[in-house]
């Protein structure tokens, strides 16, 4: 059966999540019982690509020549030291991508479409920042995180017969990545950089079909796969030079002495 005619219907979710929100869990635990220290919050700004090859490619749209594209990602976050030079990083970010057609006449009926999708990660990373001879300016790292991303899409249809439709729904989505970036020391509370990350993930979605028994669907994968590359600030609590575990801060300053 021809892909444009399906009919988008509801999100199913990709399986797997749930180790993903156990994972956050237990670094939160870790931060509860004072295995690590907060560093420091953190704002970003960039460009994410997100293939959405289904929509782009199989989906009704390319009838249409509507295309979903890259656009602007932001976010923020806190960063806790957990050992010397390795941290964790918890974040949100936000994403969202939409078009919207020319009319088109088909026997008759003029009919205009419009698509938008939206991508909320909530993210875990584990970076290490390596140290170099800059006069301790330049801080280059390298990491991988996991994000359990919320998306979100709306639709609407209208048609010069006065039959419009409009809905919209929502899913959930893993994704994994490798990431790479580097800080500059503006200050010892203040720095700014650039980060490159490149997530890998899809979903599910469920069709129902136009012609057919609306009981039965078919499912497709959508890709999120691509390119997020962003420019960060840190606003530090502590400041730069400072390198030691977080459980070290329990231990007191005694004096270790023979007993006599």
């Amino acid at each position: 059966m021809d892909k444009k005619i399906l009919k988008p219907l509801t999100f199913k979710c990709m399986r797997g999540f749930i180790p993903a929100l156990l994972v956050l869990f237990i670094f939160a635990g870790q931060v509860a019982f004072g295995q690590a220290s907060l560093t420091y919050l953190n704002v970003e700004g960039g460009y994410y690509k997100p293939s959405l090859g289904y929509w782009n490619n199989d989906s009704y749209l390319t009838g249409f020549d509507m295309k979903l594209g890259g656009g602007l990602y932001y976010g923020g976050g806190v960063g806790f030291r957990v050992y010397d030079s390795y941290f964790g990083r918890l974040s949100v970010g936000q994403f969202s991508t939409s078009d919207q057609s020319d009319p088109i006449n088909l026997g008759g009926l003029s009919r205009e479409e419009y698509l938008k999708i939206k991508i909320m990660p909530v993210s875990l990373d584990f970076l290490y920042e390596f140290q170099t001879l800059a006069k301790d300016k330049i801080f280059p790292y390298v990491g991988a995180g996991a994000s359990i991303n919320f998306i979100q899409r709306t639709y609407k249809r209208s048609a010069n017969t006065g039959l419009d439709e409009e809905g919209s729904d929502t899913g959930r989505a893993n994704s994994f990545y490798p990431l790479v970036g580097v800080s500059y020391n503006v200050t010892n509370y203040i720095d700014v950089g650039l980060e490159g990350r490149f997530p890998i993930g899809s979903y599910k979605q469920a069709f129902s079909t136009v012609t057919e028994d609306p009981n039965s669907f078919t499912v497709e994968t959508v890709s999120i796969t691509g390119p997020i590359v962003s420019l960060k600030v840190n606003l530090r609590f502590e400041p730069r030079g400072r390198r030691r575990s977080a459980s070290s801060r329990y231990r007191g300053n005694y004096k270790v002495g023979r007993r006599r």
